[in-house]
Formats: C-alpha cells, sequence, structure tokens
C-alpha cells in the first residue's frame, strides 16, 4: 500500500509539473509569438504585429488584402514616397478572401484617423467567399487591446487549449516563417509589409510556369468588396483598389487566364468607381517582366518597390486634386 500511494504522489507531481511547466511555456512564449486566434498563422502573426504596435493613433493608411496584400505592395516605400501617407499599417494576411476583409474591416475602428484603405488585389483572390465567426473577430479586438508584448490569463488559458498548435508554430518560426525567401516568409518589415527576397532558385518555380486550378470567380467576393467600398465612402475614408500585375506570359498563353482577369478587373472597377472609390490596374500600367516575378502573380521586392511608387503617385494626384477642387469651391 505504501508503495502504491508514493507511486501516485510521484504521478501526480509529474504531471503537476507536466502541466505546470507547459502552462508556464505558454504564458511565456504568448508575449511575443502568435497565438491561434484564427488559426491561420499568417493572420495570426498580424494580430500579434498589430497588437505590439506603438501609436496606434497615428495610423493615417491601410493595405488590406490576401498575400497580394501583404508581398506586392511594400508600405515602407508607399511612406517615403507619397506625400500624403504619413502612417502605414499593412493589415493584410495570406488567403484572405474578400468577405473575411469585409469581417477584419470592423477593427479599422481601432485606428481613430484612420485617412484612406487600399486594397491590393488579384483575380486568383476571388477563388473563394470563406468567413470568419464573429465571435473571432471579437476575440482578435480584445487581444490588439491588450497592448505591446502583453498577454492576460485569459488568452493563457486559451492558447493552452490549442497548445500542440502553438508550440507547432513556434518550433517552426525561425526555419518556416521567419525567411521571406518563400511564400511562407512572415518577416514583416515596419509597415506590416513582406517585400519577398524570392529570385533565381528561390523563385516558386512550380507556381511560376503553373496556371491555377480553376479561373472561376465567385459573385460573394463582388457582393462583399461592394460593401466594403460602400462603408468606407460612408466613413469618409478614402478607398484605392489597386489590381496588381500578372505574369505577362501566362495571360498570354492561357485564355482562361487572361478572360478571367479581364472579367476582374472590369466589374471591380465598376464596383469600385460606383462607391466614390479610385481604381487602378497597374498591369498594363507597369508592364513588369519576368525579373519582377517571384511566381505568377506575387511580386519579389523589386517588383512591390514599383508597384509601391506607382500607388504613391496615384494617391497623391487622387488627393490633391480633392484638395484644390475644395479651395476653388
Amino acid at each position: 500500500m505504501l508503495k502504491y500511494k508514493t507511486y501516485v504522489k510521484r504521478l501526480m507531481l509529474i504531471l503537476l509539473l507536466l502541466f505546470g511547466g507547459s502552462f508556464l511555456y505558454v504564458y511565456h512564449y504568448a508575449k511575443s509569438y502568435p497565438i491561434p486566434l484564427f488559426h491561420r498563422i499568417s493572420l495570426d502573426a498580424k494580430m500579434k504585429f498589430i497588437r505590439d504596435m506603438e501609436r496606434r493613433e497615428a495610423i493615417d493608411t491601410i493595405i488590406v488584402g490576401s498575400s497580394i496584400g501583404l508581398n506586392n505592395l511594400q508600405g515602407l516605400e508607399l511612406e517615403r514616397s507619397a506625400k500624403t501617407i504619413h502612417h502605414l499599417l499593412n493589415f493584410s494576411a495570406l488567403g484572405l478572401q474578400a468577405p473575411q476583409i469585409e469581417q477584419l474591416s470592423k477593427l479599422f475602428s481601432l485606428f481613430p484617423n484612420l485617412k484612406r484603405v487600399i486594397y491590393s488585389a488579384q483575380y486568383e483572390d476571388w477563388s473563394g467567399a470563406n468567413t470568419f465567426e464573429s465571435s473571432e473577430i471579437d476575440a482578435a479586438r480584445t487581444y490588439l487591446l491588450l497592448g505591446r508584448e502583453k498577454i492576460d490569463l485569459h488568452y493563457t488559458i486559451y492558447t493552452y487549449k490549442h497548445l500542440l498548435e502553438f508550440a507547432k508554430n513556434h518550433w517552426q518560426w525561425e526555419k518556416k516563417y521567419r525567411p521571406n525567401t518563400t511564400n511562407h516568409g512572415l518577416s514583416f518589415d515596419a509597415s506590416g509589409s513582406v517585400p519577398l527576397e524570392m529570385y533565381g532558385d528561390k523563385i516558386n518555380h512550380k507556381m511560376y510556369a503553373t496556371p491555377p486550378l480553376d479561373t472561376l470567380l465567385f459573385q460573394e467576393d463582388y457582393q462583399a468588396l461592394q460593401r466594403v467600398a460602400k462603408a468606407l465612402h460612408k466613413q469618409g475614408i478614402a478607398f484605392y483598389f489597386i489590381a496588381e500585375p500578372y505574369r505577362a506570359y501566362m495571360l498570354k498563353h492561357y485564355k482562361e487566364i487572361a478572360q478571367a482577369r479581364r472579367s476582374f478587373i472590369q466589374e471591380t472597377q465598376r464596383i469600385v468607381t460606383d462607391a466614390g472609390g479610385v481604381f487602378l490596374d497597374l498591369h498594363p500600367q507597369l508592364h513588369l517582366g519576368d525579373a519582377y516575378f517571384a511566381d505568377r502573380e506575387h511580386l519579389n521586392s523589386k517588383g512591390s518597390l514599383m508597384t509601391a511608387k506607382a500607388v504613391a503617385t496615384l494617391i497623391d494626384r487622387t488627393e490633391s486634386k480633392i484638395i484644390q477642387k475644395e479651395n476653388d469651391e
């Protein structure tokens, strides 16, 4: 009996150390690594980036989008090049679709001096219409309000419930997510953008040369875009929709891609302009060659530098005209 009691005590001590140690591990690293709020590492990492931001009230410009927003526009270059932009946040994350961006736009109220939103997109973004649970958006808002490198008991317990996912992402962070030499790269610059350093053998050669599985465009994405554009206009926030360049070879050799992108351009332009926004298709304006692409639709850092400069010019020109018109009146 004594041996049995000793065994149980030792077992309980081991379990206590195991669970207690795991809880302390979560509490410590949840301050400096993303927690699984959305169970999407790119978006979870962006939430941590925003949580840790200083002077959130200074943000006047937000970039939204999928990886096309994250990789294809350099926020720091926009700040440098545009006279009208002073503090920019790239809110984009991998795989975001228009209905999800509509839901995330509810978090824009955390930026009281927001003046403009730039939606950077490509027709392939219109390949689905998934949404988040409303509770996920609410949880993200509360998390963002914690402040720089802070975690509370509620989010520690929540993360502890998803210990394996959190630990897996933590252990893979340096190797998989830190380098910006793959499409998984999440090393944000000071604005939250991720310029891709994908050149030579780092290019995603499969995606560079292979067309997407299909070119079906979802009406739900158009409808979400329309609601976002109208809502921002109603709030007095300028809305810019930027259709990003696509690898010219693909458009030339795959008629279904050219047709899908043409349809995407026509419909998004109509929606944005009807809602009082500004539309720009960068493909015919920049004529970027293969040297600027990391794959068929993602630009490398040289390409995203070019797009940022073009968008900066567009915004300065557009807003200077508005100011001039107001002065004339």
